[in-house]
């Protein structure tokens, strides 16, 4: 580019952000910290890595596998149902204790369909246990083996159809990213007050202790804590800060990705070589979500029908009441 396009680019206003950019920088305004709505240059800086966190959502979205139909029938019948819970009991129970399935069977519209889809998510781990197994024809017994543990089940984003239920997780990842980051930017604002209040400690223990001031730690040490104090205090800056989460929002896999899990299952739990499995052994599908505290949660879009959910909620709620009689 000749010197004279570059100054005529620089002089051209930047074409406007589009409406579900614009949309999240909104978000940004109400989930990082509000004080962006009145940083110059703010939407200027963060259209493009906005955009391009919007883009990396919808592609985690886009790779979920097509909705399972989740129930008590599906149980026995299904090995990746039947992975996810320990017993058909399990599915009732879930469902009784989902806040986000009782408010969506109380609106009015949730009659209008005979099911609903939602994201179903669990903890994913595995554990060493010894066992009994067929080695070379012979049933041998300590042997090591690893049980698939998918554990404290819930349900989010209920939704009459399978394309809402989608739009709701895509705004939902894009928060995640979110509010890691305002973590991230709370934690600093932490340590800064930290450091003013050790600051402050030592000038007091000074006082108290002139002679110690002569020997010259203490001075320097205080001239230590000041330097790292104006260091904290500069990225707390609202332009540092928008720097920052341009960086964050453009490296966005770092803080949440999103992964296919293959494996062989036996009805047990216990993982097997897809090679040289066991005749009960199944291969089953998920996808794993890592967040950026590392925690790996098994996701899976789920389809339950409606009438299921109900006698769920009431048979719970018949539960609570025999409960408070006794």
């Amino acid at each position: 580019m000749n010197p004279l396009s570059r100054l005529l680019s620089w002089l051209s206003p930047a074409s406007p952000a589009d409406p579900d950019t614009l949309a999240g920088l909104q978000r940004v305004v109400e989930v990082v910290d509000k004080v962006f709505a009145m940083t110059p240059g703010f939407e200027e800086k963060l259209a493009a890595p906005v955009a391009h966190a919007l883009g990396y959502c919808a592609s985690l979205v886009d790779a979920l596998p097509r909705p399972v139909d989740i129930g008590r029938q599906h149980f026995a019948a299904d090995p990746l149902v039947h992975a996810f819970f320990a017993s058909a009991d399990d599915i009732g129970d879930m469902l009784a204790a989902s806040a986000p399935v009782r408010a969506y069977l109380a609106e009015p519209q949730s009659y209008q369909s005979d099911s609903f889809f939602a994201l179903m998510a669990a903890r994913h781990t595995e554990k060493q246990v010894l066992g009994v197994a067929m080695q070379h024809g012979i049933m041998a017994t300590d042997v090591s083996q690893s049980l698939l543990l998918l554990s404290d089940r819930a349900l989010a984003f209920p939704a009459a159809d399978s394309d809402t239920a989608r739009a709701a997780l895509r705004a939902a990842a894009f928060d995640s990213l979110l509010r890691t980051f305002a973590g991230h930017i709370e934690l600093a604002r932490v340590a800064y007050t930290s450091l003013q209040s050790e600051r402050e400690l030592e000038r007091v223990r000074l006082r108290s202790h002139p002679a110690d001031g002569r020997a010259g730690f203490p001075s320097r040490y205080i001239a230590a804590l000041d330097e790292r104090l104006r260091r904290q205090f500069e990225s707390l800056q609202p332009d540092a800060v928008v720097a920052e989460l341009a960086g964050f929002l453009m490296q966005p896999e770092e803080a949440l990705s999103l992964d296919p899990v293959q494996l062989w299952v036996t009805r047990a739990g216990v993982i097997q070589n897809g090679d040289a499995h066991d005749a009960d052994a199944a291969e089953i599908h998920f996808m794993e979500l890592t967040s950026r505290d590392r925690r790996r949660h098994a996701v899976l879009p789920v389809r339950i029908r409606c009438d299921e959910a109900r006698e769920a909620l009431e048979r719970a709620r018949e539960v609570r009441e025999s409960m408070l009689l006794i």
